[in-house]
């Protein structure tokens, strides 16, 4: 399972197979072609068979498009990415774009001609990608085409087989709830609507409703499937019947028919009534196949599935322990070989993950590990590979972002640490305290119902922002239970309208980066506690209670700079980590914790 690092760019390739595309938009008789990331599943991670964009441009990150004209192309990607990207793209060929300055379908509008025919596949856009679109388009006369057949898929010859691995029961002693009850719960609130049928087309909701789990992509643990739930809580999943085998049809309770996906078609033409569809996460291909039928909404399976019950954050917090007990001895490790100048990224990496496998019960990492030492920390979502690969060095700061996949949860966790030696840069401890600061104001919140992302958000930067310092990217993401780490609808950001609700994981990462200098980022998940009051308040408070458990790099801290509530969380938290992974570590990796924690 441990990770590969050859760098996956070809820029070498791109020129020519930009020319073969750019011959079948001829023979397509149109001006231009759209190359999205996704898949018709629309996820973060997309089978070896899905990635047309990387086969394209060589771009291998989890967000990105590609607009493909007869005589330019670009390629739009947001802050994450366009830093990394120049080292790898072949920039004669395609421009990088960012996307939050140009939206595509602002560049669109300035490169097309009225009359001119812009091509995409149906499966693999939004119907509210195509709305946003066609909205801009339409005024200047510019057509949309879907296409039938993928204009890649024509040229893609060596393209690899769609995924065909293992489908698996997740257990009710995992997931707390029955898929017969959560089909009725679902079923119930589509009869409160007045509606027939949902169509399920996020794989990982799929997931949750009828408590499978599958492989068919890396890190996230789900079989890439479409499903119809009916008001009598009766299902229809469209998945290859040889890939299930007889324990998993003895698991499915109820009535679960399970019809081949070439016959999908068919099953959505012959529906009776209306169906609900999520606009945000179905193709147009399925509203150019329902018409009239579809009611526009959001896929209620996603709300409850975030909101997880009680046997689900009892594994959350038995996953974060047995997790929290293997990034200290990886953090002990590194602590002690580091400074030694023979440590590079990618061995930190390797380590980490063979920390985690020692636990015997990891079935996958939550994601690709984020392992950067000085500039490249600096990088956000930076992926170490061959070229990049760099020697830790005493003075400086390494970040990393990590997680893992266990059957009872899903953890994701970051500590940016000081490589011991010499002294960090100037304006590194300052900027890690501020980070430290923002991210106890969001562990100590309360907040009534009905408190959304972004109003939380704003106490994450508060303290970076009176010292002129930001970071772009959101304070917290949702996370699942063994499914995805990034999941919504919650979320901690600008943008997150979902209203927090007691049982939600989510993170909680401020951070600041130092472009060529080094990178800091303090990432904890926690997750929302129900409502109560508090002394002689007159408003129920909800709040966080922390799961993950590592020390925090008390050498990058300026204690002056702290409360002294703000000391006594530290203090307390680090007692909390202490006390808690101490028993299941040897002795010189207990003392190492010991000490890493001791009060400040």
């Amino acid at each position: 399972m441990l990770q590969s690092f050859d760098n996956n760019a070809q820029p070498d390739q791109a020129a020519s197979r930009l020319a073969l595309l750019r011959l079948e938009m001829a023979k397509a008789e149109v001006h231009g072609f759209i190359v999205p990331r996704e898949d018709e599943f629309m996820g973060e991670y997309v089978p070896a068979c899905g990635e047309r964009l990387k086969w394209l441009t060589g771009f291998g990150g989890s967000a990105g498009v590609a607009v493909i004209l007869k005589n330019q192309a670009a390629l739009f990607l947001d802050g994450r990415y366009t830093l990394e990207a120049e080292n790898y793209i072949d920039t004669e060929n395609l421009s990088i774009v960012p996307i939050m300055q140009v939206p595509v379908q602002s560049w669109l509008s300035e490169k097309l001609e009225a009359g001119d025919k812009l091509a995409y596949d149906p499966k693999l856009h939004s119907i509210a990608q195509i709305k946003k679109l066609s909205t801009v388009l339409d005024v200047q006369n510019i057509t949309l085409v879907p296409l039938e057949n993928n204009l890649i898929d024509c040229i893609w010859t060596d393209r690899p087989a769609p995924p065909n691995g293992e489908i698996y029961p997740h257990p009710t002693d995992y997931a707390g709830l029955s898929s017969l009850d959560k089909r009725e719960e679902i079923s119930a609130q589509l009869i409160n609507k007045k509606i027939e049928a949902l169509l399920i087309t996020q794989p990982e909701n799929s997931a949750w409703l009828l408590n499978i789990r599958g492989d068919d992509v890396p890190r996230t643990p789900f079989a890439l499937s479409f499903a119809v739930l009916k008001k009598d809580a009766s299902v229809a999943w469209f998945i290859n019947p040889d890939r299930v085998s007889s324990t998993l049809k003895a698991h499915l309770e109820g009535e679960v028919e399970i019809i081949c996906p070439k016959d999908m078609r068919t099953y959505l033409e012959n529906l009776t009534g209306n169906v609900l569809v999520d606009p945000s996460h179905t193709p147009q291909y399925f509203k150019n196949i329902l018409k009239d039928k579809i009611v526009e909404g959001k896929d209620p399976c996603n709300l409850k599935k975030a909101c997880k019950n009680s046997v689900e954050i009892e594994g959350a917090i038995a996953a974060h322990i047995r997790d929290g007990a293997a990034l200290c001895k990886f953090l002990h490790w590194l602590d002690i070989t580091a400074p030694t100048g023979k440590v590079s990224e990618i061995d930190a990496v390797r380590y980490l993950e063979q920390c985690r496998q020692e636990t015997e019960e990891l079935k996958d990492l939550s994601f690709d590990t984020i392992s950067g030492s000085g500039p490249n920390g600096a990088i956000v979502h930076y992926r170490v590979n061959n070229e990049s690969n760099r020697i830790l060095q005493s003075g400086e700061l390494y970040l990393v972002d990590s997680g893992g996949q266990y059957l009872d949860g899903t953890t994701d966790v970051t500590r940016t640490v000081l490589i011991d030696g010499a002294s960090p840069p100037d304006t590194a401890i300052e900027a890690f305290t501020l980070v430290l600061k923002g991210h106890i104001a969001l562990a100590t919140a309360r907040f009534p119902e009905k408190t959304d992302g972004v109003q939380l958000d704003a106490l994450a930067r508060a303290p970076l922002w009176a010292g002129g310092l930001d970071f772009d990217h959101g304070t917290g993401h949702g996370v699942g239970s063994y499914l995805s780490v990034h999941e919504g609808p919650q979320r901690i950001s600008k943008g997150g309208t979902q209203p927090l609700m007691p049982g939600m994981i989510v993170s909680n990462e401020p951070g600041f980066y130092q472009k060529g200098e080094f990178g800091i980022r303090i990432e904890n998940l926690q997750f929302v506690t129900p409502a109560e009051k508090i002394k002689t308040g007159e408003r129920l408070m909800m709040g966080f209670e922390v799961l993950t458990l590592a020390p925090i790099d008390k050498r990058l801290i300026d204690a002056s700079m702290l409360s002294p509530q703000e000391i006594e969380w530290l203090n307390k938290y680090h007692k909390h980590v202490s006390d808690t992974l101490s028993p299941l570590l040897k002795s010189e990796t207990q003392i190492w914790l010991q000490q890493s924690c001791a009060p400040l």
